[in-house]
């Protein structure tokens, strides 16, 4: 115990994320990413994925596309993420994946079902969001 402190987010400190980054300065390895589908390719600057804000949030910080040439701009609807990139590329195309740092874990966590850990690229376990729709 530590005498005063009333409230713990261990949330935040086990998962870091963009909101923890942007707004608490904090420099901890991000351990809760999300994976999206390349679903469209409309333009050479305009990327369109299948993951918006039913699968992670941008409440408290947009997230972060990991690994894609610069990025100018991202916006989240209901069911797509669009990315507007600085210059045209190729890259990726449909079909490929892109990997996110979450925005805010804290509303993210809640809209899935199970978390998937990994370690050097293979499954470690997968983990029930057990209060998961408890909102009673």
């Amino acid at each position: 115990m530590q005498p005063g402190v009333t409230d713990v987010q261990v949330g935040g400190a086990i998962f870091s994320d963009m909101h923890y980054r942007y707004h608490y300065h904090t420099d901890f390895p991000c351990a809760l990413t999300l994976i999206a589908t390349v679903t469209s390719r409309p333009t050479a600057a305009r990327i369109v994925l299948d993951a918006g804000k039913k699968s992670m949030s941008g409440d408290a910080a947009m997230p972060l596309p990991i690994g894609l040439p610069a990025v100018r701009s991202l916006r989240l609807s209901a069911e797509h993420a669009t990315i507007e990139l600085e210059a045209p590329s190729e890259q990726p195309r449909i079909g490929d994946r892109v990997e996110f740092i979450v925005g805010y874990s804290d509303t993210t966590v809640h809209l899935h079902e199970e978390i998937v850990g990994i370690r050097r690229g293979s499954v470690e376990g997968v983990w029930p969001i057990a209060a998961r729709g408890r909102l009673k």
